[in-house]
């Protein structure tokens, strides 16, 4: 007789509110949880921090602000990057997809930490950062890149670098997921080579839209179904322990596009967005 598996249990639940939607999550070095969640119908960008291990919410509907006015209109927001205990956003301009601006924010005292409009961030060099400064000399706009430090936003060297040497940084540049610990999900399709096993087992051969996280014993896996009476999309996750299921639930129903990328594992914790505006944890132990 087959030994039953014990089922995973959630951790805790953030509800964005109504008509969010989760826009970005990031990770600071202690383990907090940054997240920006956006509100179309009045074209507002918040954001919060969650402490993983107890759901405990530190910080929330967060307005970035560019001293006394709101940055980005409140809208053309996002974030960047983080370090040590800080997140870095940026504001951009309605025409424009250039990132304006750096704020360094400890989002667990919810202050900043120090700001400057004059830089746009390029690369999160670990222990300084690549910035880009716009100006005009002679009526033509030039851009010269320099070193800021992370801790005060102080620059560090403004020696002229040319775009091999940026590129070269650039490509230096740990990516921000394997930086902050973060496991992403594959797509299996029909091109792949080798479907993995434990995969095909489960009778995802061809599946419509399939996502997947391999970790150890554990599978986790979205699937993305499309409704043939509706045309609209249904996305379901499922996480199994070798061949057994021990954790099943609803990402989204009757949705105009699959809700693809909206899961990662981090550490002990499995993170997905339900119905867009609410992060579920699941405890992987």
């Amino acid at each position: 007789m087959k030994e039953k598996k014990k089922q995973l249990s959630q951790r805790w639940r953030y509800d964005g509110g109504h008509g969010a939607l989760v826009w970005q999550m990031m990770f600071t070095e202690h383990g907090d949880l940054i997240g920006q969640k956006r509100f179309a119908s009045n074209r507002q960008t918040l954001y919060f921090c969650i402490e993983p291990e107890t759901g405990k919410v530190l910080c929330d509907n967060y307005l970035l602000m560019d001293h006394a006015l709101p940055a980005g209109d409140g809208w053309f927001t996002g974030l960047e990057t983080t370090w040590k205990d800080f997140a870095y956003c940026y504001a951009c301009l309605p025409l424009s997809p250039e990132h304006k601006g750096v704020w360094a924010i400890d989002f667990r005292t919810g202050k900043v930490v120090w700001s400057r409009s004059d830089i746009g961030f390029v690369a999160n060099l670990n222990d300084k950062f690549l910035v880009s400064r716009s100006s005009v000399f002679g009526g033509f706009p030039e851009r010269t890149f320099l070193f800021v430090d992370p801790l005060t936003g102080s620059t560090i060297s403004q020696h002229a670098l040319d775009s091999a040497q940026v590129n070269a940084l650039r490509q230096e540049a740990v990516p921000e997921e394997i930086r902050q610990k973060v496991i992403l999900p594959c797509i299996l399709n029909e091109e792949m080579a080798e479907i993995p096993l434990v995969i095909k087992n489960m009778g995802f051969n061809t599946p419509a839209l399939c996502e997947y996280i391999l970790q150890e014993t554990l599978t986790v896996v979205a699937l993305h179904e499309k409704t043939k009476l509706t045309g609209l999309w249904r996305s379901s996750l499922k996480v199994w322990s070798m061949d057994c299921l021990v954790y099943a639930d609803s990402m989204e129903e009757c949705a105009e596009k699959p809700c693809l990328n909206n899961f990662l594992i981090r550490g002990d914790n499995l993170y997905y967005l339900k119905e867009k505006g609410e992060i579920v944890c699941v405890v992987l132990s």
